[in-house]
């Protein structure tokens, strides 16, 4: 009987598919919901600062008081962080698997501020979800590595439990990042946050949206980097994005994730989704007489390579000359 269970940020999961943000995690319902499915831990769906900062503009209504903007300012950050921990607090009392928080901001203060709140609420873990896309061409790189890092520092120092980082892949040197990341206080980074795709609307001249879900062909770019990564920094990795089966976790386990975020799968097959995966995951392990995750996590790494000089040109150059 192989064992499916491994850890994720330190804590045990029974099994290293991880719902991730979205409406999938947004009621403690819907979290019993993917719990009593097999998950082996849930990610909340994102507190939003722009969803709070929203409401804040709508009860003002334009008033141009600063005490009276700076209260009403105030009351609807403390609602809306009042009602995410709430739900934290419910989900704990009704799951035994890991509640992660999650909270997706644009200024570092809203982490640095309200992280805390999360922790006291009982949150396991909390994941920083910084998805600023690098389209500012007034800040260099150093400027945006500098306010992952600085931010990250800034919660670490300020909470017990720990933090995941969830970033994008428009960086120079992603290896780097997250050996920083890991320095300032992430114990786990997540590879890759997906963006809102867009589109273009032919017939009207308008920018529309394209489609929010992933598909298994997408999990080559996490792939790609945790498998260069992996072994080379004291964080642990996550795959996000593309895995739509057991075998495609299977990939990213040999590649060296330590866990592994499930999301447009399950919009598109539903919760259940998650037992035929972890079926297909340990038929795969019976078949190559794997008894746990840990004799095979990282195996086609580079660390783990016999010739990791290649590790990066190899494939390109047999797909270029047809070589085998």
């Amino acid at each position: 009987m192989v064992d499916i269970s491994t850890t994720y940020m330190g804590l045990p999961i029974t099994t290293p598919f991880i719902v991730s943000s979205s409406s999938l995690t947004e009621t403690a319902v819907k979290i019993q919901q993917c719990a009593a499915a097999g998950a082996g831990a849930v990610v909340v769906k994102s507190l939003f600062e722009e969803e709070i900062e929203a409401a804040i503009e709508e009860d003002a209504g334009g008033t141009d008081h600063t005490e009276a903007g700076d209260y009403i300012r105030q009351l609807q950050t403390d609602a809306g962080i009042t009602a995410y921990a709430h739900l934290i607090r419910d989900a704990k009392e009704h799951v035994g698997i890991p509640v992660i928080a999650s909270i997706n901001a644009v200024t570092r203060n809203w982490w640095e501020q309200y992280v805390p709140a999360l922790e006291r609420a009982g949150a396991d873990a909390v994941e920083l979800n910084i998805s600023r896309l690098p389209r500012d061409y007034t800040q260099s790189d150093e400027d945006i590595l500098a306010f992952y890092t600085e931010t990250v520092r800034a919660v670490a120092q300020r909470v017990s439990i720990p933090l995941a980082v969830k970033i994008g892949p428009h960086f120079t040197n992603i290896p780097a990042l997250v050996d920083s990341l890991s320095w300032a206080g992430a114990s786990t980074v997540v590879l890759f946050n997906r963006f809102y795709q867009l589109d273009i609307n032919l017939e009207k001249l308008t920018l529309t949206s394209g489609s929010p879900f992933s598909t298994s062909q997408d999990l080559a770019l996490p792939l790609r980097w945790v498998s260069l990564t992996y072994g080379r920094s004291k964080a642990e990795l996550a795959v996000s994005t593309g895995v739509h089966s057991g075998h495609d976790a299977v990939k990213a386990l040999l590649a060296g994730a330590q866990g592994i975020q499930v999301c447009s799968a399950l919009y598109k097959h539903s919760l259940a989704h998650l037992t035929t995966m972890t079926t297909d995951l340990t038929s795969w392990m019976e078949e190559h007489k794997f008894n746990e995750i840990a004799q095979f996590r990282g195996k086609l790494s580079q660390k783990r390579s016999e010739t990791p000089e290649q590790f990066e040109r190899l494939q390109y150059i047999k797909a270029l000359t047809g070589s085998a």
